[in-house]
């Protein structure tokens, strides 16, 4: 695997055995038995198994952003009544936080659940794939593929096309920022309250634009198939975020009481 073939796995570690062997087994089932054996179509399917699994997860940040949204003139209002008196202050936020039923901290603390998966995936991705990594499969793994081709698109016959996920690609790097950029887009989009002036707002419209370009700027120096991960992650993320505005936003069915004379 290119330069990255000298990089090796503790098997007694606990990062290996609890979260590296499991997501690589995985992703090797995907490359073995998805026709092809495609490694970029086995990272996509492994990357829409792991959203769909962190979904509930992802929902309930949602709703908490939503939570907190909604309560933002209450808050508003009594960091500026108090400004002066910070216990006071936190007093009273504590309590518009208890009487609305919010947890401050709960838009955060699912997203802390994924962080131990994204280090998982990316010790798969940067040096999990070469001979010795293939050692780790489980003895039940049904066929144990003799090498794995890290090369994507190479089903569609044209050269040109394809490209190595074992190092750096421009383009790749360049569609998770785009993917990045509109999934911060639609997060932007569904949490902004509307009320924000100055600097917040300043900051706030920036972050849209700053995480795609922190996004290209990484993926660009890493192995390819992070940035594939990163844009299959940035691109059904936003699928769910859509689905999920439109049930929000879509009208509850009128019902008709009808008169018996």
């Amino acid at each position: 695997m290119g330069n990255l073939a000298n990089f090796t796995i503790n098997p007694d570690s606990w990062i290996t055995k609890i979260l590296y062997q499991p997501l690589f087994n995985v992703l090797m089932l995907f490359y073995v038995y998805i026709p092809g054996n495609d490694l970029g179509i086995a990272i996509i399917a492994l990357t829409l198994l792991i959203r769909l699994i962190l979904f509930p997860s992802y929902l309930k940040t949602l709703k908490a952003q939503q939570a907190l949204k909604e309560i933002q003139p209450q808050i508003k209002e009594i960091q500026e009544k108090y400004k002066n008196d910070q216990a006071q202050q936190s007093k009273e936020l504590m309590k518009v936080y208890q009487d609305n039923k919010v947890n401050p901290l709960g838009s955060c603390l699912p997203m802390l659940i994924q962080l131990p998966i994204l280090y998982a995936l990316y010790r798969v991705f940067v040096f999990g794939l070469n001979a010795d990594s293939l050692t780790l499969l489980y003895t039940w793994f049904p066929k144990v593929p003799e090498v794995v081709d890290t090369h994507f698109l190479s089903f569609l016959g044209n050269p040109s096309l394809v490209i190595d996920l074992a190092v750096p690609s421009l383009l790749l790097a360049i569609i998770a920022g785009v993917g990045q950029l509109f999934q911060s887009w639609l997060l932007f989009k569904s949490n902004t309250t509307g009320q924000e002036q100055g600097v917040a707002k300043m900051v706030s419209t920036q972050m849209i634009y700053i995480f795609p370009v922190i996004t290209v700027l990484i993926s660009m120096n890493l192995p390819a198939a992070l940035a594939l991960y990163w844009a299959a992650t940035a691109i059904f993320t936003a699928l769910q975020q859509l689905l999920i505005l439109r049930v929000k936003t879509k009208p509850e069915p009128k019902t008709e009481s009808t008169n018996n004379s």
